[in-house]
């Protein structure tokens, strides 16, 4: 048995704040890097500072957009940060 999920239903689930981290920094950012005692970033933006700097050093040249979307995505994940 197999199922089929609708479009719109696949749609609704697609985050591309996600997509984004998956495809171009889990590869060296594992979990413990967001989650150890010691992190580096203690503000929302502080954590959209670094994403920013990682689009640079990682050769993406991310849009703002872009920039903005990973960081909702990995703050709703690991950090729960405020403004």
């Amino acid at each position: 048995m197999f199922w089929i999920i609708s479009a719109p239903l696949a749609a609704q689930d697609f985050d591309p704040g996600r997509a984004l981290y998956q495809n171009h920094c889990q590869q060296c950012h594992e979990q413990w890097v967001h989650t150890r005692e010691r992190r580096r970033v203690s503000t929302l933006g502080g954590l959209r500072e670094q994403v920013a700097s990682w689009s640079v050093h990682a050769g993406l040249q991310w849009t703002s957009e872009e920039i903005e979307l990973v960081t909702r995505y990995v703050n709703r994940r690991y950090y729960q940060l405020t403004e």
